[in-house]
């Protein structure tokens, strides 16, 4: 009898946790207009994640295989350079909060490292699961890769905005361009 009521416990926390999962992915940008049976199905494929604050989430050049969606808690997006780590973006929950898309089309290294700046809770989502659900549903492989690519495409360039705005004043004199006057000498 109380083995009976563990497995009745585990199913309904099982369902509990589908339904929240389900919940918070039909929320985020990342998945607006995308049908509810294939949100349905990355709900049921996705994996949860807890990290606590200062600990490393990804690692710069280890091989990637999943996306990270923000459920609670701040994470800072950085790069190792001539052994110095630089913050290039800090997401968070309630901003943008995923990283690692990309991971979800092609087999690559982390370009960045990512570490949790508080408690974290995140959702992920593997290469593995998405190409499961790109096999249930084929037709809308095209236009889930096309959102991958524009999302990431508007990161770029939201993070080269950050970075030009933010450059030193040393820095912007040497780099930005001065279009020479027109030589009219023909």
């Amino acid at each position: 009898m109380n083995s009976l009521k563990k497995t009745d416990q585990a199913r309904q926390d099982s369902q509990s946790t589908l339904e929240e999962n389900l919940l918070f992915l039909r929320q985020l940008p990342f998945f607006s207009g995308t049908p509810l049976d294939t949100i349905r199905l990355y709900a049921y494929l996705a994996r949860r994640e807890s990290y606590t604050r200062n600990d490393r989430i990804v690692n710069q050049g280890d091989p990637c295989d999943r996306m990270f969606l923000i459920m609670s808690g701040k994470i800072a997006i950085c790069e190792n350079h001539h052994d110095n780590e630089f913050c290039l973006q800090t997401l968070t929950a309630d901003g943008l909060n995923y990283f690692g898309e990309l991971a979800l089309l092609a087999q690559f290294d982390w370009f960045f490292s990512a570490r949790a700046l508080t408690d974290v809770r995140l959702l992920t989502i593997t290469r593995e699961a998405f190409l499961k659900v790109m096999e249930k549903y084929p037709e809308r492989l095209p236009d889930a890769v096309s959102r991958i690519v524009q999302l990431r495409i508007q990161r770029f360039v939201d993070q080269t905005h950050f970075l030009l705005h933010n450059i030193r004043d040393e820095a912007r004199q040497e780099y930005v361009f001065h279009p020479q006057a027109e030589d009219n000498t023909e």
